[in-house]
C-alpha cells in the first residue's frame, strides 16, 4: 500500500564540500530544514525569473546546531543568515542539491 501525503517540512541533510588549497575539499554536513513546495510552486519561482537563492529564501525554514561559524560556534537560523549563506556558491549549490534530492524522494547522499 502506498498513501499519498505530502510532508509539510523535512529535515535534510547537507553536505557540502569546501574548497582547499591544491584542489581538495573538506566536507562537512549539517541539516536544513525544507519547506516542500508543489511543482507550480517550484516552477514559479524560476518562470519569475528567480534564481537559486530565491528558491532557497522559499524552502529553508531552519537548520540544526551542526551549521557553525569559523569560531565553532552555532549560527542561529534567520532570514539574514540565510542570505549571507548563499551568497557562498559552494554551499548555495550544495543547499540546493539537496532540495532536489529532498523533493524529488531520492535518498540523502550516504544514506
Amino acid at each position: 500500500m502506498f498513501k499519498v501525503s505530502k510532508p509539510q517540512s523535512v529535515k535534510w541533510p547537507v553536505e557540502v564540500n569546501t574548497p582547499r588549497d591544491g584542489g581538495g575539499t573538506t566536507k562537512g554536513t549539517f541539516n536544513v530544514q525544507f519547506r516542500i513546495l508543489d511543482d507550480d510552486e517550484f516552477s514559479g519561482i524560476y518562470d519569475r525569473g528567480g534564481k537559486d537563492k530565491d528558491l532557497l529564501a522559499d524552502v529553508c525554514v531552519g537548520w540544526d546546531q551542526k551549521l557553525c561559524d569559523e569560531n565553532g560556534e552555532p549560527i542561529p537560523f534567520s532570514e539574514e543568515q540565510l542570505e549571507a549563506l548563499v551568497k557562498i556558491p559552494y554551499i548555495r549549490t550544495a543547499m540546493v542539491s539537496a532540495y532536489l534530492d529532498c523533493s524529488n524522494g531520492r535518498a540523502a547522499k550516504g544514506n
